[in-house]
């Protein structure tokens, strides 16, 4: 049996039991109350919780008990029911909102990875285009270095986006609207590791 299904029926179970147990004998005890009023006694014993209780339990009252059990049953399954719809829904908010932090951490990614990588790849496109000008690998030699130093810095951010595991997040539009992912300690900690290497 499927696990909502098997609460809806201890729910029922167990208001078909406080039905029976409970609410038919608190009806009885108050009719008995109300009877001994009316007779001019206002007198109240706990024994008449317990005469209550025990004409709950003969033949007679049978029928008011299986109705209360009844009764008590529809209430305790519309108690489920009530549980089950808001831990559907707790569990649809907690799944958008999972969905939703994905959705803002990738919108993140792709701005750190614009920033950065398009921010290279421009100064690598302008340094390739003024090697075409040059005629002699001399002249090129600043602009290839320039161009080394950006493939680095790539290398460094990729580097750095493999071994985050905690997001830091900074603004460099300084009006809030491009939040992006905060690596630059980590790209420059590449970095310096891969000048110490080269030297």
């Amino acid at each position: 049996m499927h696990k909502k299904y098997r609460i809806k029926m201890l729910f029922s179970i167990i208001g078909m039991i406080i039905g029976y147990f409970i609410f038919h004998p608190y009806t009885m005890l108050v009719h008995l109350i109300m009877d001994k009023h009316q007779r001019g006694d206002v007198s109240f014993h706990i024994k008449d919780i317990f005469t209550a209780f025990l004409a709950v339990l003969t033949p007679e009252m049978f029928p008011m008990a299986i109705a209360f059990a009844f009764f008590g049953g529809l209430n305790g399954l519309f108690v489920a029911i009530i549980v089950d719809k808001k831990k559907r829904l707790y569990a649809a908010e907690a799944e958008n909102e999972k969905k939703k932090v994905a959705l803002e951490t990738l919108q993140r990614l792709m701005i750190t990875l614009s920033h950065y990588l398009l921010n290279a790849n421009t100064v690598i496109a302008g340094m390739a285009r003024r090697c075409l000008k040059y005629n002699s690998a001399e002249d090129m030699k600043d602009s290839i270095d320039i161009i080394e130093e950006q493939a680095k810095k790539i290398e460094a951010v990729i580097m750095a986006l493999k071994k985050i595991t905690e997001i830091k997040i900074a603004d460099y539009t300084s009006h809030g609207k491009g939040l992006m992912i905060d690596i630059t300690q980590e790209i420059e900690e590449q970095l310096g590791k891969d000048k110490i290497q080269s030297s």
